[in-house]
């Protein structure tokens, strides 16, 4: 039996989608701003700023990717992004594990440690970290860059997999146990599949502000040739104000990777940080 609503209902649901409407609107807004100006010549981009081009100008590209160093600095963005993350997961993952399933006296002062790492602002330490890695020699080093990056998105990772992990059903493992298998290949092949939700919610997280961050690239790497995708942009928009095109198209290449891998993973993020509330 359909149960019935009120006009009054109605009117809400209406308001409601309405305005997931015009949030959506103006969230993708400048999205498609800086694709269509990426084609555009820079009288096109005034005269008809939020119409698409008749001829699109794809020279914006190639002067994007050579003048502006963007094509080097995404692949070292790549790299450093893709090993950072990587570190990230793999000593997370292991850490939630054992803070999940194991249990001994200090765990949770332990967790506790890791958690409070989010809440220590980066521009606290930068100042002495700085100091300390020009002591060292330290400049210019992608390991040390790929290890400060691990080091601050540890702890958001840690909450999001050990979340997930607590989650769990542990008869999984007292299964496996029975059976015969190890410590390590309990938490291979039972433990890390089952968390691959968790685990790609953590990774999509850490990939996005690993990524876009600004801060570290700028303060650590100072050869050009090393540079940063969010560095390289920043000075072809100084030196190249006036190229609006290519400056949109610069800026459309630094944003396509973390949009396409929200995208294609977005449903699995969903499910991973969902996963706990349901499962709890």
């Amino acid at each position: 039996m359909k149960a019935k609503h009120g006009t009054s209902w109605y009117l809400r649901r209406i308001g409601y989608y309405l305005f997931l409407v015009v949030l959506s609107l103006i969230s993708i807004f400048p999205l498609y701003f800086s694709v269509i100006s990426s084609f555009k010549t820079n009288k096109e981009v005034f005269l008809n700023p939020f119409v698409p081009s008749s001829h699109p100008m794809l020279e914006n590209y190639p002067r994007a990717i050579k003048v502006g160093n963007i094509g080097v600095s995404f692949i070292n963005t790549t790299f450093v992004t893709a090993a950072a993350v990587a570190l990230t997961i793999v000593l997370s993952t292991m850490a939630s594990y054992v803070l999940a399933r194991f249990v001994f006296k200090p765990k949770k002062i332990v967790h506790t440690y890791f958690i409070a790492g989010m809440m220590v602002p980066i521009q606290i330490i930068i100042i002495p970290l700085s100091y300390t890695l020009g002591k060292l020699g330290l400049f210019d080093s992608y390991m040390v860059l790929i290890l400060l990056f691990t080091a601050f998105q540890i702890p958001m990772s840690i909450f999001i997999i050990c979340g997930f992990m607590t989650a769990l059903p542990v008869e999984i493992e007292e299964a496996a146990v029975i059976d015969g298998a190890s410590l390590l290949s309990l938490f291979a092949r039972i433990v890390f599949p089952l968390s691959a939700a968790g685990i790609t919610s953590a990774s999509i997280f850490n990939f996005i502000n690993i990524w876009n961050n600004l801060l570290f690239p700028l303060i650590f790497i100072r050869d050009k040739a090393k540079q940063l995708i969010s560095i390289s942009l920043q000075a072809f928009f100084a030196e190249r104000m006036s190229d609006y095109g290519g400056v949109m198209a610069a800026i459309v290449i630094s944003i396509l990777p973390p949009i396409v891998a929200y995208i294609l993973l977005q449903e699995k993020v969903e499910k991973g940080l969902t996963a706990g509330a349901v499962k709890g």
